[in-house]
């Protein structure tokens, strides 16, 4: 009898302690991380236009006007053309990754990742200058990318840079 106890006694301990993990983990609201593919990290700054276009494909002679396909659009300094996270009320529930494509529509190269992909650019911005670098957080190789008038017209990347970029800054 003391044996069948100690073994039902056992057996309801176990059995409460199961409950309570599962209660414990259950209750606990899974993090909600969203992923989101752009092409123009304006869409989540507030900025009114991006500044640097890159491009999926070369211009047959730089300076000649822009080329055909698609093309990303930012504004300011970006770290990675892969892409960034933002938690927009400090937890996980409000986490948000960008991931940096060629704008979807536009021809070749539409949804393809931006990092590693662009072969020209085109600088659009009337007061600053940028410069595109080989690895993220502005290291490495860079090539400066100058302003052409109302943004007629892109910049080859060289040869070290075509289809190995990595993050942008002003210059």
């Amino acid at each position: 009898m003391k044996v069948r106890s100690v073994r039902t006694r056992v057996g309801a301990t176990a059995a409460a302690a199961a409950a309570t993990l599962t209660t414990m983990y259950t209750a606990t609201p899974a993090a909600a991380v969203s992923t989101e593919y752009v092409s123009d990290n304006c869409a989540y700054r507030n900025c009114t236009e991006g500044d640097l276009y890159l491009n999926y494909h070369s211009v047959a002679s730089s300076g000649n006007g822009n080329p055909s396909g698609s093309f990303a659009r930012f504004y300011g300094n970006q770290y990675n053309h892969a892409g960034e996270t933002i938690s927009y009320n400090g937890t996980d529930a409000g986490t948000v990754n960008y991931v940096f494509v060629f704008a979807s529509g536009q021809g070749d190269g539409s949804g393809q990742l931006v990092k590693n992909n662009a072969a020209s650019a085109n600088n659009c911005s009337t007061v600053d200058g940028y410069r595109v670098y080989y690895n993220s957080g502005y290291a490495g190789h860079s090539q400066s990318i100058p302003h052409y008038w109302a943004c007629a017209s892109s910049t080859n990347l060289d040869a070290t840079l075509k289809n190995n970029n990595a993050s942008s800054h002003f210059a």
